[in-house]
């Protein structure tokens, strides 16, 4: 049995070490302690500058590369597109600035902009599901929008918008029909796509310009919205001469567009992807990537994953 001097001998045990810790600890403990938080803080500070000045530096560095690359665009992509139209189409998130830019280095090309339709949040909607299952099925046929009887929600849709939006032949380009018109207008009455200004007339090629991927994106509801604008890519290409999905480096990322492209074997043999289309190079990327389009060809362009390299080589998009 535990008596207790046992008790009291621990007690004062307890009190002792923890005089000798207070001792230490004010004396020359305290000191070692002292110098040596203070000379890991020093070495983080200066770390920590080390590594901002090299940010300025690279940043800096990719400024200039930028200014560079806007001051050549006239001249790196003069006539590669010319006597083409093409038709820009944006998916939600897609930045304005971005595609403003794009449709100015296309011009530069001697391309003419058909028109910048917006695809809205509604093409993807579930709780309009059933309305686009009933649209596609009624307008579709009467366009000319054919597509197997087995395909998806997403190909007859796409197939639809592709009738609105893109024609093959060079002699048809810029000539409105019936069907291209009927089409595009019952998306746009079904608040499925907006535009401004004039109705974009047909085009023989197609460029998709992505947002990021949104992070907080249901997964489900992700994989469901990146099917619907992979399929558009594919049935713009399949309908016309050629079409490039762009975005910004986030869209190479899992969830996003362009990624989803590249992952889609099918599709990345048929479409080219520019994975950074808001900068200077990855604009001229696009220029390329079409040229290369209308002579058969696709490619996976930028730096992000997947990428095969920034642009197609100059023999590539002559």
């Amino acid at each position: 049995m535990i008596d207790f001097r046992y008790h009291l001998v621990s007690i004062v045990s307890i009190f002792l070490a923890l005089a000798v810790g207070i001792v230490l600890g004010a004396g020359p403990l305290q000191q070692q302690i002292g110098r040596t938080l203070t000379n890991q803080v020093s070495t983080l500070r200066k770390e920590k500058d080390d590594l901002r000045a090299q940010l300025t530096a690279v940043q800096a560095q990719s400024d200039a590369a930028d200014d560079f690359a806007t001051a050549v665009t006239p001249e790196l992509v003069a006539a590669k597109l010319g006597g083409r139209s093409v038709a820009i189409v944006t998916l939600p998130g897609a930045q304005s600035t971005t595609v403003e830019e794009l449709g100015n280095t296309l011009r530069a090309s001697g391309a003419t902009v058909s028109g910048v339709l917006q695809v809205e949040t509604a093409w993807v909607e579930p709780t309009r599901r059933a309305f686009r299952d009933e649209l596609s099925a009624t307008v579709a046929p009467s366009v000319g929008a054919d597509t197997p009887t087995d395909a998806t929600l997403e190909d007859r849709m796409a197939a639809l918008l592709a009738r609105a939006l893109v024609v093959n032949q060079l002699g048809e380009a810029g000539r409105s029909t019936s069907n291209s018109q009927q089409a595009l207008k019952a998306l746009k009455d079904a608040g499925m796509v907006t535009y401004s200004g004039d109705e974009p007339a047909p085009a023989t090629l197609a460029v998709v310009v992505a947002g990021s991927p949104d992070p907080d994106a249901d997964p489900q509801q992700r994989q469901s919205d990146l099917a619907a604008w992979t399929a558009i890519g594919a049935r713009l290409d399949a309908a016309g001469s050629g079409t490039v999905v762009s975005g910004p480096p986030e869209s190479a990322t899992a969830g996003g567009v362009v990624a989803a492209v590249r992952g889609a074997g099918d599709v990345r043999d048929e479409v080219s992807t520019v994975d950074d289309v808001a900068s200077p190079v990855g604009r001229i990327a696009v220029v390329y990537a079409l040229r290369e389009q209308m002579a058969g060809e696709s490619g996976q362009y930028g730096a992000g994953a997947g990428a095969s390299a920034v642009l197609p080589t100059a023999s590539d998009a002559s």
